[in-house]
């Protein structure tokens, strides 16, 4: 409707779901909409009622990638420097966020689009859904954080094909090369989602947050740095109440409380 944010939140008991809410547009993301995901993130981390977050978008695609109309405004008035830093400032702040993430993806998620796939932590995709760069293919520059991302993720030389060639891929290419984690039945991407959150948000939330801070600052480092990082995380959690609770559960051969669990079948 047209009253409604372009961008929705609604938790689910532990989930926060995030919803591109464009679908006459394709979810095309504008600056409102990635202005509304950092705003979104603040309220997420400061929610200790959401555990995990899901992704998705509504009408027939993920995402289409960002609003042409408004790229082309920037560049035209000198200010595409500026819009590409509030597009990083604002994907950066969902890629930092404590919470796991987990993308969402039916239809089709390119360019823009993709690129906010590369910043949640999990993706599931749809089996007949596609994903990728198609910058390429207009003469564009995918200035979204592909370049930087989609290698650290994929490998080098399927990231140069992705991004040279502006192919796009389906699903089961994308699970074997390691962009996704899970392929789910069309129409279903939204409840695969859900069921990896449900066993993320049984976990220790400041495991998972500890985890996911590794994860992240570690991999721009060569590996005796990332080790040093890992162990200054390390240290400090494995003093911390879920740690012992850990400990606790595992003398006792019973499974650890984190505060979570899902209702009885």
């Amino acid at each position: 409707m047209a009253d409604e944010p372009k961008v929705l939140f609604e938790r689910r008991g532990p989930i926060g779901h995030v919803v591109l809410n464009r679908p006459h547009k394709l979810n095309a993301i504008d600056t409102e909409c990635v202005d509304l995901i950092e705003s979104l993130v603040g309220t997420i981390e400061v929610d200790d009622e959401v555990r995990v977050v899901v992704v998705s978008g509504r009408g027939r695609a993920f995402s289409a990638g960002a609003d042409l109309a408004e790229v082309e405004q920037a560049i035209a008035e000198d200010r595409f420097d500026a819009f590409l830093q509030r597009w990083h400032r604002s994907f950066g702040a969902l890629e930092r966020c404590s919470k796991p993430t987990i993308a969402a993806v039916h239809g089709f998620a390119l360019a823009g689009g993709f690129e906010l796939t590369q910043v949640c932590d999990l993706l599931v995709i749809e089996e007949n859904a596609t994903i990728g760069d198609q910058h390429a293919n207009f003469g564009l520059f995918p200035g979204g954080g592909s370049t930087q991302r989609l290698p650290r993720t994929i490998g080098w030389r399927q990231a140069a094909w992705m991004l040279l060639s502006g192919e796009s891929i389906d699903a089961g290419t994308a699970l074997d090369i390691g962009l996704a984690n899970v392929i789910a039945p069309d129409d279903q991407a939204v409840e695969a989602a859900e069921g990896l959150a449900h066993v993320l948000a049984q976990r220790s939330v400041t495991a998972s947050a500890a985890i996911k801070d590794a994860l992240h600052r570690g991999r721009h480092l060569e590996l005796g740095d990332a080790l040093d990082l890992e162990r200054s995380i390390a240290v400090p959690h494995m003093k911390s109440a879920d740690a012992a609770a850990g400990f606790s559960a595992f003398r006792s051969r019973v499974k650890p409380d984190f505060g979570w669990s899902p209702e009885p079948a």
